[in-house]
């Protein structure tokens, strides 16, 4: 595997773990690396929740400047409602993301990935 995949942040995110990992006893290393993983995880999540939430609100303003004067008021009153819902669910409402994953929903996190490569 060549040096391509691996993104900048990937670099800066294993520099910050290797200088966590060389001042704590080697015996922690494994759950501490765990916990660094799975920050480093739901940071990731929550920042691509952010930008969906925030283009999907762009992405509504847009459309409903060129598409509310065709339609009619139900429609409009509609389109405003689902536009208000958006505004006031929060991205991390929206990811849902459970921070307690048992080991059994990593497994299977897991197999679904791989089966997807």
């Amino acid at each position: 595997m060549g040096d391509e995949s691996v993104w900048e942040v990937d670099r800066i995110a294993a520099s910050e773990l290797l200088a966590f990992l060389a001042n704590s006893p080697q015996a922690d290393w494994g759950i501490l690396a765990a916990k660094a993983f799975s920050k480093m995880r739901l940071q990731s999540y929550e920042w691509a929740a952010e930008r969906v939430h925030q283009s999907a609100i762009k992405a509504l303003k847009t459309e409903a400047a060129e598409i509310f004067q065709h339609q009619e008021p139900e429609w409009t009153d509609g389109y405003r409602h689902a536009e208000e819902c958006l505004l006031a669910t929060s991205p991390a409402e929206l990811l849902e993301v459970n921070t307690r994953a048992s080991k059994g929903q990593v497994l299977r996190s897991f197999i679904r990935t791989a089966k997807r490569r």
